[in-house]
């Protein structure tokens, strides 16, 4: 196997690919070709790529928990040996990628392993790791080329004053004295958008669910951060099985479960949920299923669940597309349409949450902006009034301040416009997070990262902060972590709002007007071309589009069609070949190639179905 091609996969259906793209765009600088697997995919699918392709380069991830890595890493190289398509003497390299917790285990354990592989170290600085990732691929004529191409995606200009104010964050843990949250009235723990216009901050939420055979150790979590008093809401991390197949316990026997709390019946939701109600009661609302959506919401509902809280839908995702779900990319927008249907029938807020899954396939900015366009359609047309825009900095991490703040003002303007069409007010609340991609497994670095997210967010000026726990580049939040990290971006926002005004003249500038309007026109073009897909279509404003494009049809026909699409797509259905990259200031733009990259617009993507080899 010496073919210069480049084959990665991540295992047992861990859906988290982003790490495996970025190798794969450095293998493509190089001129290796690069294949990457769907999430879903069976290991005798993957034996049968590497034995068409002989590649020289073989990538492997897992970055849910550790033993559940080192067992599947195992898995699958014992599974390469038996079924005699590798050795150790074949002329391969074999890396893996996964939290840095798993890779101190195996490293202890690499002697043992039945096939010589890498393993990819977790670097404090972001550059030394794509260094790495160089030299793993054997690059010796382009190699200082390449990596000053690196350097300068990953090193956009920024805000000087948001590292300074992170220094004052962070400095001898001054954030550790800050004050609990108040509890809040009875009408704001039943109502999410009272607690919003009671709360002087951004209100607090964040992902909590602790990988173990049973809900217990999750549900002693959920007693320690409802007593501290760090955040308004808890939204369950729910494990993979849990998503697919709640409500039947016995499809959980002999299969891999991981990435979040398992629970199975609704004896385990109500113990969940029933932890909650102490301190400062925050409401509690779980991670959206693949399938059986709307049966789900009624459960929840019966329990207890989502009072006072809102909740997230997908609108492409969570299907075949990514790999997370087994529904075809149609009947899943379908059932994702019912979905929040059946919230409005409730009076929950509805968070639509695609841009962020766009930004983790390295779409170009265009993409996500249409995105917020899109889902305001939808919502708008199912009724919902109380809108909630996720709105995720520094991702992909290649993303700079100034670009991210024009594609956030630019998203949101869309969603404004968009959402007119309504008869009736529709309240849109801003939620802001930090990408963990963004964060450092140094924790002191992280820490000092997500103060300085947090500044970047406030910009916003979000109703809902997402609390990301400072520690997660490294494994999954525990109680202690979501604490200390709740208490670090609330010193933040104290900090920010001390200088406001001075922030406010920083951010006050042509670069981010400019790029705002730029995006805001390449969308308008776009989503109008989406709306094209429906019979009823007329040309009208963007304040008219909202009947033509909250349709499941039009939206199904927009990524089958690729008019929606990105290069981090793996399925090959709706895969693009278009390429982006990361500009000047940390845009992500549609270019023509590489090396001389021209910036393109989504009328010569479009009207000349141009495709690029990357």
């Amino acid at each position: 196997m010496n073919n210069k091609v480049f084959v990665a996969s991540t295992l047992a259906n861990d859906p988290h690919t982003e790490g495996l793209h970025n190798a794969g765009r450095i293998a493509r600088m190089a001129g290796i070709k690069t294949i990457l697997l769907e999430p879903s995919v069976s290991l005798d699918m993957l034996c049968e790529v590497i034995k068409e392709n002989q590649p020289r380069y073989i990538g492997l991830s897992y970055r849910l928990s550790p033993r559940v890595a080192c067992e599947q890493l195992e898995k699958t190289l014992n599974y390469f040996v038996n079924t005699g398509l590798l050795k150790n003497s074949d002329d391969v390299k074999i890396s893996f990628a996964g939290l840095p917790e798993t890779i101190q285990i195996l490293q202890k354990r690499l002697d043992l392993l039945p096939l010589k592989i890498s393993l990819c170290n977790s670097y404090p600085n972001a550059m030394d790791r794509a260094v790495e990732t160089v030299d793993y691929f054997e690059i010796v004529e382009k190699r200082n080329e390449i990596i000053k191409r690196i350097r300068e995606e990953i090193e956009p200009i920024g805000i000087k004053l948001f590292d300074e104010l992170a220094d004052e964050v962070v400095a001898r843990d001054n954030y550790k004295s800050v004050l609990p949250l108040p509890i809040p009235s009875i009408k704001a723990i039943e109502s999410y958008t009272r607690r919003i216009e009671e709360s002087s901050i951004p209100i607090l939420r964040t992902h909590f669910g602790i990988p173990a055979p049973g809900v217990e150790p999750t549900v002693e979590g959920i007693k320690k951060i409802a007593q501290a008093r760090v955040v308004d809401e808890l939204s369950l991390g729910s494990s993979d099985l849990s998503q697919r197949y709640y409500g039947y316990p016995e499809l959980f026997l002999d299969k891999k479960n991981d990435g979040g709390v398992p629970y199975k019946t609704r004896e385990d939701l109500q113990l969940l949920y029933n932890a909650s109600r102490c301190g400062n009661f925050p409401s509690v609302k779980p991670y959206c299923h693949v399938s059986g959506i709307v049966p789900f919401v009624d459960e929840c509902i019966s329990i207890g669940l989502l009072k006072g809280a809102h909740q997230a839908i997908p609108l492409f995702w969570f299907n075949e597309l990514d790999g997370r779900g087994p529904a075809t990319v149609r009947d899943s927008i379908r059932e994702h349409f019912a979905g929040v249907k059946q919230l409005v029938k409730y009076g929950i807020p509805v968070e639509m949450n695609d841009p962020n899954q766009w930004s983790s396939r390295h779409a170009h900015d265009t993409i996500i902006v249409s995105s917020y366009a899109l889902i305001s359609a939808v919502m708008t047309m199912c009724g919902v009034r109380d809108m909630v825009l996720q709105m995720q900095f520094n991702k992909p991490k290649e993303t700079g301040d100034y670009a991210d703040l024009a594609k956030m003002s630019a998203g949101l303007e869309m969603a404004h416009r968009i959402s007119q069409y309504a008869s009736y007010p529709i309240n849109i609340y801003r939620e802001t997070r930090t990408g963990i991609e963004h964060l450092s497994p140094d924790m002191q670095k992280a820490k000092w990262q997500l103060a300085r997210s947090t500044f970047l967010q406030m910009c916003m000026h979000p109703h809902v902060i997402h609390v990301v726990s400072y520690c997660e580049a490294n494994y999954a939040a525990r109680p202690e972590d979501i604490i200390d990290s709740s208490k670090l971006i609330r010193k933040a926002i104290e900090v920010y709002k001390q200088n406001e005004r001075e922030i406010s003249e920083l951010i006050n500038v042509p670069i981010i007007r400019e790029r705002k309007e730029y995006l805001v026109k390449e969308s308008s073009y776009l989503i109008n071309e989406i709306a094209k897909f429906n019979p009823r279509y007329s040309p009208c404003s963007l304040e008219q589009l909202a009947p033509l494009l909250g349709n499941p049809d039009v939206i199904a026909d927009s990524i089958e069609n690729k008019l929606m699409s990105s290069p981090g797509i793996i399925n090959q259905k709706y895969k693009s070949n278009y390429l982006t990259k990361p500009m000047k200031f940390g845009m992500i733009d549609l270019v023509d190639n590489y090396n001389n990259p021209r910036v393109l617009t989504e009328k010569e993507r479009l009207m000349n179905k141009l495709k690029y080899n990357d």
